[in-house]
C-alpha cells in the first residue's frame, strides 16, 4: 500500500487515536504537544475520531497547572472484530470488541487434514451466529485468521516451510484462505500465524514489555517475537519458527525433518506421546500403561511421581530451556511467555525449564528475564486476531482510505486498490 502524507486530515486523525488508545496523549493539551498540531486542529481531528465511533470523553478532567480539561478514551465497544483459528485438533472462532475483549468463543471439532473450504465454511457459519446473537444491527468491522503455519502476511497464504507432526497435518499453500472469507464474510480480512497472534495477544497487555517472545506448544513448538513493541515477521514470514531449531547435536531422537536434535522432537505433543507409546509397550511405565499415552496423561503421571512419566516431561523441559537459553542471550527480551498446552501448566516443566535456562543463558541476558507461563486455553491468540485487525485499520494508510466513508464495511472503498481479493 503507498504511503499517504502525514498532512492528510485522516492520518492525523489516525495519530490521534494511537495516541488516546495507547495513553500517551488523552487531553487537547497533550495530544497537540504530542502532534505539533495546533489546538483547533486538534478539536477537528478529535470530533472526527469521535464520529467515527473510536474515541469518547471519559468522563474525568486532568489539569496541568491551568483549565482542567477532558480527557479521551478509546472506544471499544463501538464495533465487533470476528476471530478464526484453525488449530491441530479444532477451530476456534469467537467475537471480540475493539479493545480484544471476548465476547463470546466458540469451539469446533476438526483435523487439519480436514478440507480447507469445508473447515471455512464451518467456521464462517459460526461467526454468523455469534454477530445475530451478540451484534445484529451491524457487520464486524473485520475478520482475523490465525493458521497452525507460518503465513505470508502479504497474501494471506500459508508458506509453511517446514512440517511441524505428521505428514499431511497442515494448512494447504495452495488455498486463499483471506481471499475466501473476504468474498464470505465480505469484510477486510487479515491472516497470519498463531504464534504470531499469540505474540501479538501478549503484547496488548497492559504491563506488556516492548520486547518478549512467546512459545505456543499445540502439536508441535512455535514462537513469536515482539521487538520494540512491533510483531518481527522476517524476511520470509519465518520468525520465531523455533521447532527445528537443534538442541541436541548427537544422537537420538530423530526428529520428522530428518535431522537429529531438533527442539521439536522433544519438546512437542507427537514426539512426547511417541514416546509414551514406546514406555507403556514395554512397561517402563506402569501409569501409562494403565491411563494411556496422551499428553496430559504423561504429565498427570509426572506430576503423581512416575518415572517414566517424569523422563519425558523433564527432557522436554531441558530441550525448551536450551532453545531459550540461546533465543534470549541474542535478542535479550525483557518476557518469555510459554504456553498452549498443558505441559506449560506443569510445574516440575516450568521449575525444569527455569534451572536449564539460567544455566545455559548469558548472566546478563536472564537477570532481568521475566518467564511466564499461559494456560492451555490461550487466549493471547484470540485478543493477537482482534490486535491484527485493528492495527491494520487504525493505521494511516488504511484509515486514508476507509475513514472517509465512515466504516470500514464498506467494500467498496477500502478495498477499491486490492480488487484482487473479490475477484
Amino acid at each position: 500500500m503507498s504511503s499517504v502524507s502525514p498532512q492528510d486530515p485522516w492520518v492525523q486523525v489516525s495519530e490521534i487515536v494511537r495516541l488516546v488508545r495507547s495513553g500517551e496523549a488523552q487531553t487537547r493539551p497533550e495530544l497537540a504537544d504530542a502532534t505539533r498540531l495546533g489546538r483547533n486542529i486538534i478539536t477537528q481531528r478529535i470530533q472526527a475520531a469521535a464520529e467515527l465511533g473510536l474515541v469518547r470523553p471519559s468522563g474525568q478532567q486532568r489539569s496541568r497547572g491551568g483549565r482542567a480539561a477532558d480527557v479521551w478514551e478509546f472506544h471499544g465497544d463501538e464495533g465487533r472484530i470476528l476471530t478464526g483459528v484453525v488449530g491441530s485438533f479444532g477451530l476456534r472462532v469467537a467475537l471480540t470488541d475493539l479493545d480484544g475483549r471476548v465476547v463470546e468463543e466458540t469451539w469446533l471439532p476438526g483435523e487439519l487434514t480436514a478440507d480447507p473450504v469445508e473447515t471455512s465454511e464451518r467456521m464462517a457459519v459460526a461467526m454468523e451466529a455469534l454477530m445475530r446473537r451478540h451484534h445484529p444491527d451491524g457487520p464486524a468491522w473485520g475478520v482475523g485468521i490465525g493458521l497452525p503455519t507460518p503465513v505470508d502476511f502479504l497474501t494471506g497464504r500459508s508458506t509453511s516451510p517446514v512440517t511441524a507432526g505428521p505428514p499431511g497435518a497442515t494448512w494447504p499453500s495452495d488455498f486463499d484462505i483471506r481471499r475466501w472469507f473476504t468474498r464470505r464474510m465480505q469484510a477486510p480480512v487479515w491472516v497470519d500465524s498463531n504464534s504470531n497472534l499469540s505474540a501479538l495477544g501478549a503484547a496488548a497487555a497492559a504491563d506488556a514489555p516492548e520486547d518478549l517472545i512467546v512459545v505456543r506448544m499445540e502439536r508441535g513448538v512455535g514462537s513469536g517475537i515482539v521487538s520494540d513493541g512491533r510483531l518481527h515477521r522476517g524476511a520470509d514470514w519465518i520468525a520465531g519458527e523455533i521447532t527445528h531449531v537443534t538442541v541436541q547435536g548427537e544422537g537420538e531422537p530423530i526428529c520428522l525433518c530428518g535431522r537429529v536434535g531438533c527442539l521439536d522432537a522433544y519438546a512437542s505433543r507427537w514426539a512426547i506421546e511417541a514416546e509414551a507409546v514406546a514406555l507403556a509397550a514395554t512397561g517402563a511405565s506402569a501409569y501409562l500403561t494403565e491411563h494411556g499415552t496422551d499428553l496430559d496423561v504423561v504429565v498427570a503421571g509426572a506430576e503423581a511421581g512416575d518415572l517414566g512419566c517424569a523422563r519425558l516431561v523433564l527432557r522436554a523441559a531441558d530441550a525448551m530451556g536450551r532453545a531459550l537459553a540461546a533465543l534470549v542471550t541474542w535478542f535479550n527480551p525483557r518476557r518469555v511467555v510459554i504456553g498452549g498446552n498443558v505441559l506449560a501448566e506443569s510445574s516440575l516443566f516450568q521449575s525444569a525449564v527455569g534451572r536449564t535456562l539460567h544455566m545455559h543463558a548469558l548472566a546478563a541476558s536472564v537477570q532481568h528475564l521475566e518467564v511466564r507461563y499461559s494456560t492451555s486455553d490461550r487466549p493471547e491468540e484470540l485478543q493477537g486476531a482482534a490486535a491484527m485487525v485493528l492495527e491494520v485499520l487504525l493505521s494511516a494508510e488504511y484509515m486514508a482510505e476507509w475513514a472517509p466513508a465512515g466504516f470500514p464495511i464498506d467494500v467498496e472503498v477500502l478495498l477499491a486498490k486490492h480488487a484482487d481479493l473479490l475477484a
